[in-house]
């Protein structure tokens, strides 16, 4: 016999399909804009992802009258959303970091800090895409994240140290106007 705070629970009866949420289970998919190479491997090197608060917190604004109080809702302080994604670094055949290199080359479409030449935002701006599953596979959310451009910097081993062995990684920050999410 099973014990009652089992046996009662609805997510837990054979038939029924409750499972938990599971935060490792995602994929990144990194579209840069045109003219920098679009590497499949972007995908493979994303330790995680943070920052997918899409529904930013709204103030309550307040009103009086007399002795009363009323509330509404304020307005959202902003509407941006802030991605930042931890990738691992490593080197190619022949001894390129070539994630790093990409993510230069898109770094350097909106300013590169060799020539002092500035871009546009229809030729700086990508997308990210962020796919959740199940472990069966089976996809439950997908958020689009439009006009992405780079704000962070691109640290590239920005310190070196002889008592770590540990492999050295690239946290990068994208800022992203528009996104789309659809939940099944």
């Amino acid at each position: 016999m099973a014990l009652p705070h089992y046996s009662q629970d609805q997510t837990s009866k054979k038939g029924m399909q409750y499972e938990p949420v599971q935060a490792n289970l995602f994929e990144v998919t990194i579209l840069p804009p045109a003219g920098v190479a679009d590497s499949p491997l972007l995908i493979q090197h994303v330790n995680s992802i943070a920052g997918l608060d899409l529904y930013k917190a709204i103030e309550a604004k307040t009103q009086k009258f007399k002795f009363a109080t009323r509330s509404y809702a304020g307005m959202p302080t902003e509407t941006s959303v802030d991605v930042t994604v931890n990738f691992s670094l490593n080197l190619n055949n022949s001894i390129q970091a070539y994630l790093y290199k990409t993510l230069r080359q898109w770094y350097n479409k909106q300013f590169d800090p060799q020539t002092g030449v500035m871009g546009l935002k229809k030729d700086y701006v990508g997308t990210l895409v962020v796919v959740q599953f199940n472990r069966a596979g089976d996809i439950y959310r997908t958020v689009t994240l439009e006009d992405c451009f780079i704000t962070s910097a691109l640290g590239f081993t920005t310190e070196l140290n002889y008592e770590s062995a540990d492999p050295a990684t690239l946290e990068v920050i994208w800022r992203s106007d528009a996104f789309k999410e659809v939940l099944a």
